[in-house]
């Protein structure tokens, strides 16, 4: 099958369907993926032949030197076909065009994520991702 990448963040209709059908419905705060999205330094979508987005990768970050991946995902339909990796790429050159220097590249990945960005040269060594997920009013 022929893929068409595009060097955009996704809309919040396609970053929801394709966050869903990887099944990470309960891991967003659905109000807040516009403005979230809006806050992206760049993105790519790849869409499948009928135009329907099947990939997604975005970037945050300070658009100087800290830069992370975020929402990278593709349709369960779709895996295994190299998409992840393209989409990885296409964001890595969209970083190095930004940063213009060396900068720092960071992703938290899932474990069914982590052989794909090991094979694109992400480590672990000598760290831990860390987190904290703030609630205000809520316990």
């Amino acid at each position: 099958m022929t893929y068409r990448f595009v060097d955009t963040v996704p809309t919040v209709e396609e970053h929801g369907a394709l966050a869903i059908s990887v099944g990470w419905h309960g891991d967003f705060h659905w109000e807040s993926v516009p403005a979230s999205l809006a806050g992206s330094l760049c993105g790519v979508v790849a869409y499948d032949g009928e135009e329907q987005p099947v990939a997604m990768g975005r970037v945050v970050g300070d658009g100087a030197f800290y830069f992370y991946l975020q929402d990278v995902a593709v349709h369960p339909d779709h895996q295994r076909q190299g998409l992840g990796s393209q989409v990885i790429r296409r964001l890595r050159d969209q970083i190095e065009a930004m940063a213009g220097a060396d900068c720092f590249v960071g992703l938290f990945a899932t474990p069914d994520g982590q052989t794909l960005y090991a094979r694109e040269g992400f480590v672990a060594e000598n760290t831990v991702g860390m987190w904290q997920v703030l609630r205000p009013g809520k316990e």
